[in-house]
């Protein structure tokens, strides 16, 4: 269990105890850089890892380190791979209900990660769609400036899921796992790796994504159905694992969540759930998120 932050009352105090994490973190990314540019011939890195677990501002960390190492590299996110919102399939939910499919393989368009694969393979340009989550499909698509011995980091949730997998069995790869794997305790609060996550995402969605607590609420129980059922059984496939938690980060969550959770109303499904997390948050002490380093992985979630 990590150490709780509680102690730590100045804001001096609090930026020391936020570096001492960040350092902490950054030793797992390196980590994870070293497995990369001490692998011959490397071409393909995959970063995977459940909803909210920080893989787009490591994927980021991990280009700086390995071009600093003399290799060029480029993030490709799987996420721009989704199907159009009008061909989503819906599907059973956990709660018995019909809801569209993000979560699954199949909100992939495997075809254009293919064909992606074998422009890689042959040598020609690459492009790579851009999915506009707010109109539901991709809007843009974005040239990547890719020549042979570069390495392309393929990071999102379906990395991991061997059908995306597959596409890459030709060539020279390596598989980095980043999650939330430790319980925090703050102020006599225990907070599990997914209820660190949630807060994050109901942070994320709402700041970044445009998405009301309500929605992020209603999509979690089959994001975590997903990831139960096709992210933890295939975690062990990662060469290194990464331990995104930042034992700071509820202090600085919590008045992100008390202006999300605050327009829940009380007559909605999830008002008990909003309400639960706020009490839980009651007694923690805030931390200024303009503390954090501007290169954190916390920019992924807060402002």
């Amino acid at each position: 269990m990590a150490k709780n932050p509680q102690n730590y009352r100045t804001n001096k105090e609090k930026r020391l105890y936020i570096e001492e994490c960040e350092r902490r973190f950054d030793a797992e990314v390196d980590r994870a850089i070293r497995l990369i540019t001490e692998t011959d011939g490397l071409e393909i890195v995959t970063l995977s890892g459940p909803s909210c677990s920080g893989k787009t501002t490591t994927a980021k960390k991990l280009i700086c380190g390995v071009e600093a190492a003399g290799r060029r590299a480029h993030v490709v996110s799987i996420d721009d791979f989704y199907r159009d919102r009008s061909e989503i399939v819906w599907k059973v939910s956990s709660d018995g209900t019909m809801k569209p499919d993000y979560e699954s393989v199949d909100s992939i368009d495997l075809v254009a990660v293919e064909k992606f694969v074998r422009s890689m393979r042959a040598g020609s340009e690459l492009y790579s769609p851009v999915f506009n989550f707010a109109a539901g499909c991709a809007t843009d698509v974005r040239k990547i400036e890719y020549s042979k011995g570069d390495i392309i980091i393929f990071e999102g949730i379906q990395a991991i899921y061997p059908e995306v997998r597959a596409l890459f069995s030709e060539f020279t790869m390596r598989s980095i796992f980043i999650s939330v794997a430790d319980t925090l305790e703050v102020g006599g609060e225990i907070f599990l790796p997914e209820d660190i996550r949630l807060m994050r995402r109901l942070v994320r969605d709402y700041n970044y994504r445009g998405t009301l607590a309500e929605m992020t609420f209603y999509l979690w129980g089959d994001v975590r159905r997903n990831e139960i059922e096709n992210i933890e059984p295939n975690a062990a496939n990662g060469d290194v694992k990464i331990n995104s938690l930042l034992e700071y980060e509820v202090g600085v969550l919590k008045p992100y969540l008390f202006g999300v959770l605050g327009e829940v109303t009380s007559d909605s499904p999830y008002a008990s759930k909003a309400n639960e997390i706020i009490e839980r948050l009651s007694d923690i002490i805030p931390i200024p998120s303009g503390l954090i380093p501007e290169n954190s992985v916390y920019r992924e979630f807060v402002h």
